[in-house]
């Protein structure tokens, strides 16, 4: 099975990109060989999907890289862990990362992990709806997200 997984926050504005994206997978695209998996709440509950059945796992998330608003990019865990510092990569402070890292350590098998970071304009609490920035372009970030669960890596 492959999964894409949002993460997020609905109350802070971009922040709740990766969440509008699988709301808008779930709601439009009923035939499809992924689940959407929606893990604001506890990204603990990754453990669920650590098994031998799962081929791949797609994590949509707002993160800060310093790029213009709306621009992502593609990386894996790994990737994070060594450029962070120099690249000014945020992703929240680093909790679904050190939620991997942890995972890692109690040697769970992971399958190939990859981050499709977006770039918000803003992050202020309070915020509900995505800026205009991010939601002119959800239906391309969905286009791109569910070409690239289906490619191998």
């Amino acid at each position: 099975m492959k999964y894409i997984i949002g993460i997020g926050n609905y109350s802070m504005g971009d922040d709740s990109v990766g969440l509008k994206i699988i709301e808008y997978i779930d709601e439009n695209i009923p035939d499809r060989d992924f689940e959407v998996i929606d893990m604001s709440d506890n990204g603990l509950n990754l453990v669920a999907y650590l098994t031998p059945e799962t081929e791949r796992i797609l994590f949509v998330d707002c993160v800060k890289m310093g790029k213009n608003p709306g621009e992502t990019m593609v990386f894996s865990p790994d990737q994070v862990i060594s450029d962070k510092a120099l690249a000014n990569i945020s992703t929240h402070e680093g909790d679904m990362i050190k939620i991997i890292q942890l995972l890692e350590g109690l040697d769970y098998t992971m399958p190939p992990m990859r981050f499709f970071g977006i770039e918000p304009k803003s992050c202020e609490s309070g915020l509900g709806e995505l800026s205009d920035v991010l939601s002119q372009q959800l239906t391309r970030y969905v286009e791109s997200i569910i070409t690239l669960i289906g490619e191998e890596w």
